[in-house]
């Protein structure tokens, strides 16, 4: 490991551990988080600058557009921010969003989808399929092209946009184009070796994880339901083609791996790549170390290829 990852892991396990039970002020500790998140921004990060940024509602759904050209027809990566379903917001990863506006030439709508424990399972699910129906339906208006769709997220966002892929192959009124997985969260049982090796001392851990989880879906026999937990869908075929981000010391890394291989199984175009001495929340912290950078250029040059 790098010094900046050892000293990025020295304040979450000493000075601010993540919260792994429940607060008494669930608010208070979005405040808290948010707060830990702009000192990351501040030392692993930078701004860029975008022509266009707007935000506004999808029915009851607040989101943020980014573009940075005027022309007609984009492609449009639409964002589910990581937070466990729980944590976190568009202002959290606006910086996420702003890169990859910026990289891809392309429109990008970031969702600020419900969290629990005010919204439970399926809330946060819901808000992204009303989100991306919409989209995909108002392509003109929007100045986006619909046949080049990308669903992206990390983490819980990652499980929301694997989700949508199986929703909206189901439902078949619209096609999604490609979807981009970082360090998705998508096997509710949690029993991967990954969640053992890894599961203190790494930003993430299995503590915290079996606490979002209880938080989003309270109902135990929900944890396996394919509807919130992907990989247990009987159908995977025909679904986009994907990028699968992993990191090497996260615990959600069996998740990813094993989500890549069934897509594969079942004939699907997949990319899997293991980003090296890396944890969960890398793709927050581009200037954490070279191998989080390239997780970028890695996405930009699989969307150029896909859509």
């Amino acid at each position: 490991m790098n010094w900046k990852l050892r000293f990025l892991l020295w304040y979450v396990n000493k000075v601010q551990p993540l919260r792994e039970d429940d607060p008494a002020d669930i608010k208070a500790e979005r405040k808290k988080v948010i707060k830990s998140s702009n000192l990351g921004k501040l030392l692993f990060d930078s701004k860029k600058e975008i022509l266009e940024i707007r935000d506004f509602s999808i029915e009851d759904v607040p989101v943020r557009l980014y573009r940075n050209s005027n022309a007609p027809a984009q492609k449009v990566i639409i964002y589910f921010h990581g937070g466990g379903f729980v944590l976190y917001n568009i202002d959290s990863h606006d910086y996420v969003a702003r890169r990859l506006c910026a990289m891809n030439d392309c429109t990008v709508i970031s969702v600020d989808y419900k969290l629990a424990p005010e919204f439970t399972f399926p809330a946060a699910h819901l808000d992204a399929y009303k989100v991306i129906e919409y989209i995909a339906n108002h392509g003109n208006e929007l100045g986006i092209d619909p046949a080049k769709m990308i669903v992206a997220g990390d983490s819980a966002g990652g499980n929301l946009a694997a989700c949508a892929t199986h929703h909206f192959k189901r439902k078949g009124n619209l096609s999604i184009a490609a979807q981009v997985l970082i360090y998705p969260w998508v096997d509710g049982k949690l029993d991967t070796s990954s969640i053992e090796q890894y599961k203190n001392g790494y930003l993430l851990t299995k503590k915290g994880i079996q606490w979002f989880q209880k938080t989003y879906t309270p109902n135990p026999e929900d944890y396996c339901n394919p509807e919130v937990s992907p990989v247990y869908h009987d159908d995977f075929s025909n679904l986009p083609p994907c990028f699968i981000l992993t990191a090497e010391y996260d615990p959600l890394k069996d998740d990813g791996k094993s989500y890549a291989d069934k897509l594969q199984n079942h004939n699907n175009t997949v990319l899997y790549k293991d980003y090296k001495e890396l944890i969960h929340g890398f793709f927050n912290l581009p200037k954490l170390s070279s191998e989080s950078m390239q997780a970028y250029y890695d996405i930009q040059a699989f969307i150029s290829k896909v859509v």
